[in-house]
């Protein structure tokens, strides 16, 4: 069995363990591996779904360059038989199955090239950011891509421009399809950033009227996102920056398609740190609105609390019951507007505080007040 471990259902964060170098191990929950290749040049393209590594061969022969898609790991003789036909190494045949890898670049021959990135899928129903590990093999002639399910695939932008000859993948080279395969990964991060900075506007918005218990988990949940996208895009930086350091692979003339990727990387990071900062300020908005909130409670009942308690003192002393007779006694008892005067003096007494209260500015909500002021 595979020996990893998991923060989520679709994130996983151990590779695995003991076991010799190149183990090829496949999860029992892979689906079954769905092919699908291009061939194309300048003139023309086929595209086929197969049904037999055998029909990879004919492509090759037919076309002088190729791009095969392999969804799912569930077959191991098939992902086996792509990697003799690719001669693909052992090890990248184990990092391929393996989705704990981060984003990286390696070279294993100068015909050869892997390249690993967290290929973001759409959002759920949970509001979960989850990502897929795409994996690139490269080489003169073909680029083989493989992921374990088609869930996250934003890589149709690529497809329609080789069926439409849009573009420079049609007339270009393997490298060029590869880095182009790479800055559509890094793009499909921008629209889910975006979205996350949308949610925290509305979450500043809706705290700023009306702070309620349940919006500290939405800000928990940004967070959380925020936090699994930095850790998807924070290697890339690297990857790109190794891709750059591949004169032999990606020449002279691809070097600024390159800087453009890393360009769109570090605004990414920037998004993701500025987002970030919001999300850590609306955390201390929140807990300031909700320490206000209990403030305006605690100030209410002191305000209740001091106005009754003379009240409520002289309510004690008039309902004592004192000997008529005695000298000593409160004329009021016998008085014919002793009980007007008695509540009168309180009513008195309560508006005198209300007063003092209100000329001190301690009545009313100072909060709503700033909130008012500020729009």
């Amino acid at each position: 069995m595979r020996i990893f471990s998991k923060r989520s259902d679709n994130e996983s964060v151990m590779p695995n363990l003991n076991l010799p170098p190149g183990t090829l191990l496949i999860h029992p929950e892979f689906a079954k591996p769905v092919m699908t290749v291009f061939g194309y040049s300048p003139e023309g393209f086929q595209e086929k779904t197969l049904t037999h590594t055998d029909e990879i061969q004919e492509f090759m022969r037919n076309w002088p360059l190729i791009w095969l898609n392999v969804d799912g790991f569930g077959d191991e003789a098939t992902l086996r038989s792509i990697a003799q036909i690719f001669n693909i190494h052992p090890l990248v045949l184990e990092d391929i199955t393996d989705p704990s890898q981060r984003a990286k670049v390696e070279q294993y021959d100068d015909k050869a090239t892997f390249i690993v990135v967290p290929m973001p899928n759409p959002m759920n129903h949970n509001h979960e950011f989850t990502t897929e590990q795409l994996s690139l093999y490269l080489g003169e002639r073909f680029v083989v891509s493989f992921q374990a399910t088609a869930l996250g695939d934003c890589l149709e932008v690529i497809r329609n421009r080789i069926r439409q000859k849009k573009g420079r993948v049609r007339n270009s080279n393997a490298a060029y399809l590869a880095y182009a395969l790479v800055d559509t990964v890094i793009d499909a991060f921008f629209p889910i950033v975006s979205v996350m900075g949308d949610s925290l506007d509305e979450l500043e918005e809706r705290i700023m009227q009306d702070s309620k218990n349940s919006q500290i988990f939405d800000i928990r949940e940004v967070k959380v996102n925020l936090m699994r996208v930095r850790r998807a895009v924070w290697p890339m930086r690297d990857a790109i920056m190794t891709m750059s350091t591949l004169e032999q692979v990606w020449g002279q003339e691809l070097r600024p398609y390159l800087r453009d990727a890393a360009d769109h990387v570090a605004r990414l990071m920037d998004l993701i740190e500025t987002d970030r900062m919001m999300a850590s300020d609306l955390m201390e908005l929140y807990l300031n609105s909700a320490n206000n909130r209990l403030g305006e409670v605690n100030k209410f009942l002191t305000v209740v609390a001091t106005i009754f308690i003379p009240v409520g003192a002289i309510a004690s002393i008039y309902g004592m019951n004192f000997d008529l007779e005695s000298k000593w006694n409160m004329p009021e008892l016998k008085w014919a507007y002793g009980y007007p005067f008695a509540l009168g003096l309180m009513f008195m007494v309560a508006a005198t505080f209300l007063i003092v209260f209100w000329r001190r500015g301690w009545l009313g909500n100072q909060f709503g007040v700033q909130k008012r002021n500020r729009k």
